[in-house]
């Protein structure tokens, strides 16, 4: 038995490993597993980035469609106010040419009654 514990003081376990050696492996192991837990916390906070910059991306390309139908509704719509602006003066016009036939005829009929009466 004394052969025993000298055995077990020198640290010859039997070929069993000593406590130390396991709470070593266990730490180790810990490390390891925190180690492999961070990897996969960082991965995910990449791919969550990337998914942020892939939402943008589609925010931008939206406003950038809205902008440019809003530049074509602009654009129409300028177009429409020049098309109606046109129409405004030809009336205008024709209105004008009316007011002037309409002063002749009542500068021929005064002529006319003019010659009548006198």
């Amino acid at each position: 038995m004394a052969g025993h514990q000298d055995a077990d003081a020198d640290g010859d376990n039997g070929g069993r490993p000593a406590a130390s050696d396991n709470r070593e492996v266990a730490v180790a192991r810990r490390e390891d597993e925190l180690s492999r837990r961070e990897r996969v916390a960082d991965e995910r906070d990449r791919i969550a980035d990337e998914r942020e910059q892939i939402a943008d991306s589609r925010e931008q390309a939206a406003d950038d469609r809205e902008a440019r139908a809003d530049e074509r509704e602009g654009a129409t719509a300028q177009r429409e106010r020049e098309r109606l602006q046109r129409v405004e003066e030809r009336d205008e016009r024709s209105q004008a040419a009316a007011d002037r036939q309409n002063a002749e005829i009542r500068r021929a009929m005064a002529e006319s009654r003019r010659q009548l009466d006198g």
